[in-house]
């Protein structure tokens, strides 16, 4: 299980719906980091300052870049990432402007950002043209660019997902539509994260509001089956809706660890504690498969 888990879950404490300050979200992330599922610490391009001036001497940490500015402010966060000693920059995730053309949007993006980059990854809305962005990055990846695409698994309602901005509460896509983008993705050979999903390690329903979640090994299993059959969405959504840990894990066991990982690069949780010792504490994702 080590090749599919290792650094899978990358520490998103920053952002809504935990928003930690700086401070105890940093000394969180130099706890974990030495735990083999705990991946990047996300940061938004805004606070990259705030961020020096609260890091340690001994600190080392891969950093994820999220950018929450306008694209040309971007650069000089780049800048003053590469400057910084203390981190090491590891991805640059941006965002597609809501109400925008999706592939006109993405091409933009790959064209405005620095071609050397250590991997950009750009946030997809199932609007239309998403597929058409899928193309976009593919073919730019094709060309040598080092790219992923990025879906919005859970979260807070915001103008980032369909008929978000002014909504309270919760967006949760379903099963059917976290397969849709899973299964494009691995019929374009292009990577992808998922971002902003339950801290727990499968689907469950909120018993507070009814909502239903989805749960990490979940995704897991459901981009194992879409790098086996990108054609079979139906299988895909199965895994993403499944409650049945113990299936999902002997699933997740049998599978080709590291080439699923290439397709499924991350897992950004708001709470990084709760996946580790649920992979712990639950049957054959146990300790010893990822100590």
């Amino acid at each position: 299980m080590r090749p599919l888990l290792e650094r899978i879950v990358d520490d998103a404490a920053l952002f809504p719906p935990t928003r930690k300050p700086m401070e105890p979200a940093l000394a969180a992330y130099r706890e974990a980091a030495g735990h083999p599922v705990v991946g990047r610490f996300l940061c938004p391009a805004s606070r990259i300052a705030e961020l020096r001036r609260l890091l340690i001497p001994e600190d080392l940490l891969d950093l994820g870049l999220v950018a929450d500015t306008a694209l040309e402010d971007l650069p000089a966060a780049l800048e003053a990432a590469r400057r910084e000693p203390r981190v090491r920059l590891r991805s640059v995730r941006v965002g597609l402007a809501p109400g925008a053309d999706q592939a006109r949007a993405a091409a933009v993006a790959v064209a405005r950002l620095p071609a050397d980059l250590p991997c950009l990854i750009v946030r997809i809305r199932q609007t239309p043209g998403w597929r058409e962005a899928l193309d976009r990055l593919a073919a730019a990846r094709g060309s040598g660019a080092r790219l992923a695409a990025e879906f919005r698994v859970g979260g807070p309602w915001g103008d980032d997902v369909p008929g978000g901005g002014e909504a309270d509460g919760e967006y949760v896509p379903s099963p059917a539509q976290v397969a849709a983008f899973m299964t494009a993705c691995a019929e374009r050979g292009l990577p992808f994260t998922c971002m902003a999903g339950e801290y727990h390690t499968v689907r469950r329903v909120d018993p507070a509001t009814g909502a239903a979640r989805h749960g990490f090994l979940n995704l897991l299993v459901a981009a194992c089956r879409a790098r086996s059959d990108p054609s079979d969405p139906t299988a895909v959504a199965e895994a993403v809706a499944s409650a049945d840990r113990a299936a999902l894990a002997a699933e997740a066991a049998g599978a080709d660890g590291r080439a699923v990982r290439r397709l499924f690069v991350a897992f950004g949780c708001c709470d990084i504690d709760t996946p580790r010792a649920e992979l712990i504490k639950f049957g054959p994702v146990g300790e010893d498969t990822v100590a």
